[in-house]
């Protein structure tokens, strides 16, 4: 009896179900898609930040080329408000590119943060993958916010410098030369270039990760 007895409780050990927390084991072909998946996004985040690098590379330069510009066009104001102009509009397409790179950013965050967790892997490694997950996001969202600072920074230089040509060319240009073509275009390109960054601004804090509560300024 008690042999029977034992092998009925082998039986039930052997038949009871696994444990709620322990990991489900995946197929080989499971494996080789996560595999894929990773690789996607590995992939998709290194075009991401080959963009995202362009954009500030270009952001660099154009603050260098502003002290070139102030030596250069000291004297000559007409000169200045067109290369201003010209300076600002390039900003307007790094602002461009960056914003194009930072939406691909938050969408790869928000698919990464509303996906399932891995039931492959222990809780505590699950809720240790999504904490990694969102402190990746927070630093992205801070480095964006970095540059929408130092984007800030150049045009209120190039601002200034615009007024301060504005006024030699008042006292050294016949006419009226605050409405000048060239004064026009630099304030257009100036207005315009101050509503992409806004719209930058408000597309990286609607991104932000849920429940970051971040405190971003800029």
């Amino acid at each position: 009896m008690a042999a029977v007895a034992y092998g009925a409780r082998a039986t039930e050990t052997r038949d009871a179900p696994k444990a709620a927390s322990e990991p489900e084991k995946k197929s080989p072909e499971a494996e080789a898609l996560d595999q894929l998946k990773k690789d996607l996004r590995t992939n998709r985040k290194t075009a991401i930040g080959d963009a995202k690098g362009r954009a500030r590379d270009k952001l660099l330069q154009l603050i260098e080329k502003l002290k070139m510009l102030r030596k250069i066009f000291a004297d000559d104001p007409k000169a200045m408000a067109k290369a201003l102009a010209a300076a600002a509009k390039e900003l307007q397409g790094a602002v461009k590119d960056y914003a194009k790179a930072a939406k691909d950013s938050g969408e790869m965050f928000s698919q990464d943060l509303g996906a399932p967790p891995d039931t492959s892997l222990p809780p505590d490694q699950q809720a240790a993958a999504r904490q990694t997950i969102e402190e990746e996001a927070k630093m992205e969202a801070h480095n964006d916010m970095d540059f929408i600072k130092t984007v800030r920074s150049l045009s209120n230089a190039f601002r200034e410098e615009l007024q301060t040509a504005k006024i030699k060319g008042v006292l050294t240009q016949p006419g009226k030369f605050e409405r000048s073509d060239e004064v026009k275009d630099a304030e257009g390109a100036l207005k315009e270039l101050d509503q992409m960054t806004e719209d930058l601004d408000r597309q990286v804090r609607r991104d932000m990760p849920p429940g970051s509560l971040m405190k971003l300024a800029a």
